[in-house]
């Protein structure tokens, strides 16, 4: 069963640092979360000689000037901390290797980082972050509102799916207020046009086979208490992404859920090519990846 009770949230002193605070804020309420990490990664603390000269505040270690800045946005923008421990990690080197060693050596259940689309400054490549570190990896936009109530789940029916719904469940637990959208996307079979039925009929009997599988699935998961709605979306672009984006869009989804695991050779081909996708088309709506703890 998924838990999620320790965080670690990437800041870089830009704009969206507020954002992902306050939305850390939001969800360490919603979840109880026992403890948040905010990190900064510089490549170094080295200061040239001559700026010493004209600025001698920065004589002190260059680690302690940045939790200083990291704790008063942190005051700023997290709202009512509760139960939530928090602390701050300030190191130096390659931002891809702290963080993925620090996720290590803290037992990070999420971590949560800015998707930039407009705002200065380019971080880590998102998906070289989602390649590498051993967590669930949360993708927060640069505009986000605070509610949770509409989650949509993309299923293919797979183990790397069935965890994504493990981890959509939970956070609608007992809140009678959310709704799970489970998003199944499948296509006609190649040559379907040569066959004597129509696509129409094609397709009610391709669906038909995919909602059978829904059931199945669905079977094995325990949803109580959690309203789910399925959806079933042909796609006949082959576009898989824009189409989980557009439905996404119209259903007014606070976030996605999307499963990675590529410990099959469908999970690497289709689902994690598919979740990469997600992430390069999707910057407007939060995004969680859901990967096992190694």
């Amino acid at each position: 069963m998924f838990k999620c009770k320790r965080l670690m949230v990437g800041l870089d002193f830009t704009l969206l640092d507020k954002t992902l605070i306050a939305y850390t804020g939001y969800l360490s309420r919603q979840l109880n979360i026992e403890r948040v990490y905010f990190i900064n990664v510089q490549k170094s603390f080295d200061v040239p000689p001559i700026v010493l000269t004209d600025f001698p505040e920065l004589r002190v270690p260059q680690d302690e000037l940045l939790v200083h800045r990291m704790r008063e946005e942190v005051n700023a923008h997290f709202g009512n901390f509760g139960e939530t421990e928090v602390d701050y990690l300030a190191v130096e080197g390659s931002p891809l290797k702290e963080t993925n060693h620090w996720v290590k050596v803290k037992q990070i259940d999420l971590l949560v980082i800015g998707r930039k689309k407009e705002l200065k400054g380019k971080g880590i490549l998102p998906n070289q972050l989602l390649r590498s570190v051993p967590c669930c990896v949360l993708f927060i936009p640069e505009e986000v509102r605070q509610r949770l109530t509409e989650i949509m789940v993309q299923i293919d029916f797979s183990e790397a799916s069935k965890k994504a719904m493990e981890v959509a469940t939970y956070l609608g637990f007992n809140n009678p207020d959310v709704t799970v959208h489970c998003q199944h996307i499948y296509h006609l079979p190649v040559g379907y046009y040569f066959t004597e039925k129509g696509k129409e009929e094609v397709n009610r009997v391709i669906r038909a086979y995919h909602v059978m599988q829904y059931n199945q699935f669905i079977d094995t998961i325990p949803i109580e208490a959690v309203h789910i709605n399925p959806i079933f979306t042909l796609d006949e672009d082959g576009d898989w992404a824009n189409t989980a984006f557009h439905t996404a869009q119209k259903k007014d989804i606070d976030l996605i859920v999307l499963g990675a695991t590529g410990k099959t050779l469908f999970d690497s081909l289709v689902l994690g090519s598919f979740t990469e996708k997600m992430v390069q088309v999707n910057a407007q709506i939060p995004m969680l990846v859901v990967k096992q703890r190694q």
